[in-house]
């Protein structure tokens, strides 16, 4: 069969699964409906209901494709996989490789942060990412079957910080962290609080706190939706002075992010309870259901 309607062909399937989940989360389970409608209300408070429940309805659709994505890129071939996922500025983890650097990579819950687990393929380095293992263990061994296919090494989250010291400091070789760092931080972490979206919003220093004790690189990835499955992945370094306070990195982080958003607003991870801990901001009105 030709590489063209192998494409077609799972591209086909891929639609009428996500299709399925679409309808089972948007009007099966409703998921997270409230708190969806909430954030974006509170995100966007100059658009008007009818433009946040249409935001709502294709934040939906996303989620319904971020679903089925990870299984459509497991049984896609390699040839496939680099229309699914392109890489573009790779030859900066080539020259921060050479200089002997490791390399804090940051990726948000914008676009598609699944596909990553290919960078091993296109990286000098051993790529090593945090993650939470689900509370089901079936789902929890798919997961990291799915994940460590191409050479990524997970560490859970609650370790990770303390086993990516002990390993830099124990090998010579440098390495490439990934790290995903807008989720909203745990009871117990090292937190700071910054405006984002228009809300005073809590978030993490772990990943500027790894970086200024490794001394490493710190690059930013600019995850753009080209077409439906496809994403595209800017890899961008950053420069910022090596005496320069925390959280200027996190800032400039999330200043970066919130550009993201702002781009094309349905592709973040608004089922997500961002603001569950924060100062609380005016309760928006009622959603209206369709």
């Amino acid at each position: 069969m030709s590489p063209l309607k192998t494409k077609s062909l799972w591209f086909g399937l891929a639609s009428f699964c996500s299709q399925l989940v679409f309808l089972v989360l948007r009007y099966g389970l409703r998921y997270r409906y409230q708190t969806i409608y909430n954030n974006l209300s509170r995100a966007f408070p100059t658009k008007k209901t009818s433009e946040i429940v249409r935001l709502l309805e294709s934040y939906y659709r996303h989620l319904s494709d971020l679903c089925v994505e990870p299984f459509l890129f497991a049984v896609a071939s390699s040839h496939l996989r680099t229309q699914l996922a392109r890489f573009t500025n790779i030859q900066l983890l080539h020259r921060l490789h050479q200089a002997n650097k490791s390399v804090i990579l940051l990726a948000t819950h914008y676009g598609n942060w699944e596909y990553l687990i290919q960078l091993p393929s296109y990286s000098p380095y051993p790529v090593y990412t945090a993650y939470s293992p689900p509370h089901k263990p079936w789902v929890n061994r798919l997961l990291l079957r799915l994940r460590k296919r191409f050479g990524i090494q997970l560490i859970p989250q609650q370790s990770f910080y303390r086993q990516m010291l002990a390993r830099i400091n124990q090998v010579a070789e440098p390495a490439l962290m990934v790290l995903i760092a807008d989720q909203r931080p745990g009871p117990a972490s090292l937190k700071h609080q910054l405006l984002f979206l228009q809300q005073p919003t809590y978030v993490q220093l772990g990943a500027e706190r790894l970086a200024q004790q490794l001394n490493a690189a710190v690059v930013f990835v600019d995850c753009v939706k080209i077409s439906r499955f496809c994403y595209e992945y800017r890899l961008k370094g950053v420069n910022l002075p090596v005496n320069e306070v925390m959280p200027s990195l996190t800032q400039c982080y999330f200043q970066h992010l919130e550009a993201q958003i702002h781009r094309s607003p349905a592709y973040w991870l608004w089922s997500h309870d961002r603001w569950k801990s924060s100062v609380k901001s005016p309760s928006p009105s009622q959603p209206v259901e369709v």
